[in-house]
């Protein structure tokens, strides 16, 4: 997702403060091991009178083991206030029969029958009451009433019980009774609707691929869709507000075209549909799988290349976050990091080099900003409790950059062979860091432990301090480097330099100057003395190059 407050691609909105982000203090009990979710089946029930929900959710599961009480997430009532959060009225298993239940901690506790391991068991959970997140009831910018989900990080259990977790990946559908005035968009296919008594209706979605709970959602309002066309049979659809509608079709129509690109580059779209939806939530962009949600306030009404950013950024998403996901939060560049350099990607084959470097330098200088502020930040990060403070430049624009140095680490060859190579190991699966890795060490051949290590698990980026100075007598061009960056960490950097003439021109380029210590020199023979010499030309490195006596 893209977050308001962030200008990635030139983007600039104000986020809505978020809070209630936290993981619980015994993080490993989290994830559950040991029940594995197969499929969440979720009837809701929307009202124009109050905010209160009315849910009722079937959840198919397995047991690793002989265990006879599961947990599911579901934010209930305060102590001190009822005015949010789910109550439960009722579980009871497939064939009818109740079972014993508690409701604690916002947890649902349920005590099962013995079962053998790796059965399927399925339950029924029925439950009312009024989000505190996650679903947003509110109003769009036009007074008009809405409903959209808004569950990362771990928002899906204030009005879903889950395991709210993105390593449990579950297929998905989704049942919605609302008054008939509303058109309702979900995950995966459209299975159709339905006229019910006193003015509501009764829709229906599902989504057979297996998602996380981050990016399972509804959204109800007044919709005005258009059918852009399709791309690998997958239709491509944009959903406006009415009043929007004519300028929203004019910023969502390039979504075809990065829908082919990222086809073509990566490998095989996972779902159904691809709808871009127009929302009022609390992000710039939220990838949910298969209806991606975009603010209200991107709307602009004709061509323009943040827009296109934003669409190639929620849309790279689909393939990097939902379909090959992060195991755990900790790892969560690989899907912000991948998403910001592939929406970069995009932008180079559709404008250019030019506007790729423009891209990065920006993307830099937030790097370095938000360096300052936090030296010890790592993109790798485990000691966050608050899940909303990885939004922020490590994830997002330093994993991207960390991609960009991959790819000319290894050219651009193996780097895409890598990428697809990869794509296709954990297409709708879960993956570290050190996944990624191991197939791009696979793929390439190279050893890149110092690599990742250096640029995921250790803070900051190298700081040097360089001059040149040429040797007519020996004919040699002398290049002094030293590593300053206040961290004291040394990194492994590839070096390049452009030899230029008193025009500007180019006169010879000097690549692969690899340096590993704290202060080295490179002798360079050149037979003619330059005019300038300019440190990595073509933007290939992270770092910070102050050149003496300029």
């Amino acid at each position: 997702m893209i977050q308001l407050r962030f200008k990635i691609c030139f983007l600039f909105l104000i986020l809505t403060t978020v809070s209630n982000a936290q993981l619980p203090g015994n993080a490993a009990r989290y994830t559950q091991p040991g029940v594995d979710v197969q499929h969440y089946a979720f009837s809701l029930t929307l009202s124009d009178s109050t905010n209160q929900i009315k849910g009722e959710t079937t959840i198919r599961f397995t047991r690793a083991d002989d265990r006879q009480t599961v947990w599911f997430d579901l934010i209930g009532g305060k102590s001190d206030s009822l005015q949010t959060g789910m109550k439960v009225s009722d579980v009871h298993l497939s064939d009818g029969k109740a079972a014993p239940f508690s409701q604690r901690n916002d947890r649902v506790f349920i005590n099962l029958p013995p079962a053998q391991t790796g059965q399927s068991t399925e339950l029924v959970i029925r439950y009312a009451g009024t989000p505190a997140r996650g679903l947003i009831i509110s109003q769009n910018k036009f007074g008009e009433r809405t409903f959209f989900g808004d569950n990362w990080p771990n928002n899906a259990r204030n009005y879903l019980p889950v395991i709210d977790h993105p390593s449990d990946k579950a297929t998905c559908a989704f049942t919605v009774n609302a008054p008939a005035v509303y058109r309702i968009i979900a995950n995966g296919k459209f299975l159709g609707e339905s006229a019910l008594p006193n003015g509501r209706k009764l829709t229906r979605w599902q989504e057979n691929t297996p998602i996380p709970t981050k990016v399972m959602v509804i959204g109800a309002a007044r919709f005005a869709v258009e059918e852009v066309g399709s791309v690998s049979n997958v239709p491509v659809q944009s959903w406006l507000y009415p009043k929007d509608s004519q300028k929203g079709f004019v910023d969502y129509r390039p979504a075809k075209e990065i829908l082919q690109y990222f086809i073509e580059k990566i490998g095989p779209y996972s779902y159904e549909k691809l709808a871009n939806v127009e929302s009022t939530t609390i992000f710039g962009g939220m990838e949910n799988a298969s209806c991606i949600f975009y603010n209200e306030k991107v709307i602009v009404g004709h061509k323009d290349s943040d827009v296109e950013a934003l669409l190639a950024h929620e849309i790279a998403h689909q393939w990097f976050g939902n379909s090959a996901t992060e195991a755990d939060w900790s790892q969560l560049w690989l899907s912000e990091g991948f998403a910001t350099y592939f929406s970069a990607l995009y932008l180079e084959h559709a404008y250019g080099k030019d506007t790729l470097n423009a891209v990065l330098n920006q993307n830099k200088g937030q790097i370095l900003r938000y360096t300052a502020l936090k030296p010890k930040g790592t993109i790798v990060d485990s000691t966050t409790t608050n899940l909303m403070d990885l939004l922020n430049p490590n994830s997002y624009q330093k994993g991207g950059w960390v991609l960009h140095m991959l790819r000319h680490e290894l050219g651009d060859d193996i780097f895409w062979k890598g990428i697809r190579a990869y794509y296709e190991k954990f297409r709708n699966a879960n993956a570290h860091s050190s996944d990624f890795q191991a197939v791009m060490e696979s793929v390439s051949g190279k050893k890149l432990g110092t690599f990742f290590q250096q640029w995921l698990y250790q803070p900051g980026y190298p700081e040097l301090v360089w001059n040149s100075n040429y040797d007519a007598t020996k004919k040699t061009l002398v290049i002094d480097v030293r590593q300053a960056q206040r961290s004291g960490a040394l990194f492994t950097i590839p070096l390049s330099f452009s030899i230029r003439d008193g025009n500007g021109r180019e006169i010879s380029r000097i690549v692969r100057l690899t340096m590993t210590e704290s202060t080295q020199t490179f002798t360079v023979p050149l037979v003619v003395k330059p005019a300038s010499v300019v440190i990595d030309p073509d933007n290939t490195v992270l770092m910070r190059a102050v050149q003496m006596g300029k």
